[in-house]
């Protein structure tokens, strides 16, 4: 059986013990949610010589090899090296980065990928005063639920319409899922409570009459799920594409200097007031 402090030397590099006290698995820690073919193929060698033979995937698009003798992880740390893989992702500290596949996805609004493999570079591994979770989402169908996390950021469109160019064709209309649109006399109607901001209509618009006014992304704080529950709060303005990762050094920032130890951004939020966290934040930006 291995020991406790073994245990949490073992837990801080990625690998997990399992239930039987005797085995551990192993998180291999993907780019943005992707592995290449050839660290497919690396992984499945260790899975193969030092466990039996399987691996899981997590819920943070990580990889996890099972049934990892204690006596065999030295020996797994280092070829995990020499292969170039990384492992690790847990404790007090930002957890691995997800993002959708809104860089290649039809709906997507931002390059999620591009924005995602930016801030694993520059947060992952961070110390911060609980567990942080970020996810980036290309738009309103939140594929990798950005808005439980952390610190959630979602592609967003703004549409413009100019009814001078509609011609009444309703391809805008009929991609419509929020029912945000319809046609009187011969021109759109536009209802914009109903709205996501989602882009379709600007995608699917021939005839110009629609046109993206901002395009950016919605950043969301305060977002966790588990045993507490708490959908994000939204910092309440569509951000540039490339003003995405400063606004997230500037909740970083923020959320170290003002955190208690143990406390994820939600407690800070609930301590000091969401309002004051998110004018904080904005006046930090401004």
């Amino acid at each position: 059986m291995v020991n406790i402090s073994r245990q949490k030397e073992m837990k801080s590099l990625g690998f997990l013990l399992q239930n039987d006290k005797e085995h551990y698995s192993v998180r291999f820690l993907s780019k943005a949610g992707n592995f290449t073919v050839e660290e497919l193929n690396n992984i499945n060698k260790i899975a193969e010589k030092y466990g039996q033979g399987y691996l899981g995937l997590t819920t943070r698009l990580q990889i996890e090899v099972p049934w990892i003798k204690d006596e065999d992880a030295e020996k797994v740390i280092q070829e995990a090296k020499a292969l170039g893989l990384r492992h690790g992702g847990t404790g007090q500290k930002i957890r691995p980065l997800v993002a959708c596949k809104g860089t290649v996805c039809l709906h997507g609004n931002i390059d999620t990928q591009a924005i995602c493999r930016e801030l694993d570079r520059k947060y992952f591994g961070a110390d911060t005063p609980h567990k942080c979770k970020i996810g980036v989402v290309g738009c309103a169908n939140n594929c990798a639920k950005a808005n439980i996390n952390d610190i959630g950021i979602m592609g967003r469109c703004v549409p413009k319409f100019n009814s001078d160019n509609c011609v009444g064709c309703r391809l805008c209309i009929k991609n419509c899922r929020q029912k945000a649109l319809e046609l009187v006399n011969n021109k759109i109607v536009y209802n914009e409570n109903l709205c996501v901001k989602c882009g379709e209509c600007v995608r699917v618009c021939r005839a110009n009459a629609v046109i993206a006014k901002e395009k950016g992304a919605e950043i969301f704080v305060g977002g966790r799920f588990g045993r507490g529950m708490r959908i994000g709060d939204s910092l309440g303005k569509i951000f540039k594409e490339d003003e995405i990762v400063s606004v997230v050094d500037k909740i970083m920032e923020y959320y170290n200097r003002t955190g208690n130890k143990g406390e994820r951004i939600s407690a800070v939020m609930d301590r000091i007031g969401k309002s004051k966290f998110i004018a904080d934040i904005l006046n930090e930006i401004d």
